[in-house]
């Protein structure tokens, strides 16, 4: 709907971005209007992450209206998400991340107002020099207690909902499916969706490991991204916030570690058998026993959210000393190694000390095995 130019503002002396409503455009009544409620409903969300408007002018002759909003110096979402993909390194992808959450932070002080965006995408976020963020482009935001309000957005990054244009859907899980498309581009380069896929595609939540853009993503962000992707507005995060806390603590640790699924009755681990692999209990309850199953095992232990088993196996590859069964249905973050490297390459004292420890484990291992020989 418009055109920005940067401009000098020669009475603050500063220059400013100019958004003017197209000349082709500026003959409707009905989108003029639009163009003011974007630029007013963007002047009433005072947040540091949402771009500032400092002037609204009109004109009493019919001529095209244009908003001033601040100039941002920088680079937009998708830019930045390109240059991790060029040269990914843990350093850009934790900048990213924490742009990401300062975008999560302005949607949430949107809601609170009753303003969904409806249109999250990279391009729609800028990055200043200095790291300031700013969600843009406001212009098809749905008003929860407004009694017209148009429906639109950008195809490749629309909820199922938007698609189907059911104004009575939209709520915060519609952002929460936009988010869910901005950290997909950020693991597979692409949105969600093509202006080529199938409507049936929009009924399924895309597997984002299978299209990842960097050599490796950690598992759990492809974990929050995909639920932030459910085509169910019932299976996403049922608020921005919801949805950052999950991105907080993938960030403070563990997101190398992928999740597993297990249902009551499973055996996750057998004794004897060799392994490499040790398993964190997320939720639900494991039965800890010795012995061969034809014969009368033992129960050991039972164990719960926050036990770990396996870890000898992944310090020493000692074959598994106890058969684990899956009491309930249980969820479990898998470690191997490789996944400990990468989470200890952010944490170096703690890496040394896992790796004396490991040595020290390696070494009792090869005393024990020669003693018995």
């Amino acid at each position: 709907m418009g055109t920005v130019h940067l401009a000098f503002d020669h009475l603050i002396l500063r220059e400013v971005a100019l958004k003017t409503l197209r000349d082709d455009l500026s003959e409707s009544e009905d989108l003029q209007q639009r163009f003011i409620q974007e630029a007013q409903l963007t002047g009433q969300l005072d947040h540091p992450n949402i771009v500032p408007v400092y002037e609204l002018t009109t004109s009493s002759d019919g001529g095209a209206p244009s908003v001033i909003m601040r100039y941002v110096d920088g680079e937009t979402y998708s830019e930045l998400v390109e240059g991790l993909h060029a040269s990914p390194t843990d350093a850009k992808l934790q900048k990213t991340l924490q742009v990401f959450l300062k975008v999560c932070d302005a949607i949430s002080f949107a809601h609170e107002r009753g303003v969904i965006h409806c249109d999250l995408k990279p391009e729609n976020i800028m990055v200043g020099k200095h790291g300031q963020v700013y969600v843009m482009d406001w212009g098809i935001a749905f008003l929860r207690e407004a009694e017209r309000v148009p429906l639109g957005g950008t195809l490749g990054y629309m909820a199922p909902e938007q698609l189907t244009g059911d104004r009575s859907a939209i709520n915060a899980t519609t952002d929460v499916y936009g988010l869910g498309g901005i950290l997909c581009v950020l693991l597979t380069g692409e949105p969600p969706r093509t202006e080529a896929s199938a409507l049936a595609d929009w009924s399924e939540t895309p597997r984002l490991e299978d299209r990842k853009a960097m050599p490796e993503v950690p598992p759990e962000l492809c974990r929050i991204a995909e639920r932030a992707l459910s085509p169910a507005q019932a299976d996403r995060f049922q608020s921005v916030d919801e949805l950052k806390c999950e991105m907080e603590a993938f960030m403070a640790g563990g997101g190398w570690f992928a999740t597993r699924h297990y249902l009551g009755g499973d055996v996750i681990i057998r004794e004897g058998d060799s392994g490499s692999e040790a398993f964190i209990i997320s939720s639900g309850v494991c039965d800890v026993f010795r012995g061969k199953p034809e014969g009368r095992r033992q129960f050991i232990r039972s164990m719960g959210p926050g036990d770990t088993f396996g870890e000898l196996s992944v310090l020493t590859r000692m074959p598994r000393s106890a058969t684990v069964v899956a009491q309930t249905d249980v969820s479990l973050r898998l470690v191997t190694l490789e996944a400990l490297d990468r989470e200890l390459k952010r944490n170096p004292v703690l890496a040394s000390f896992i790796s004396a420890v490991s040595n020290r484990f390696c070494d009792l291992e090869a005393r024990l095995n020669a003693s018995k020989q």
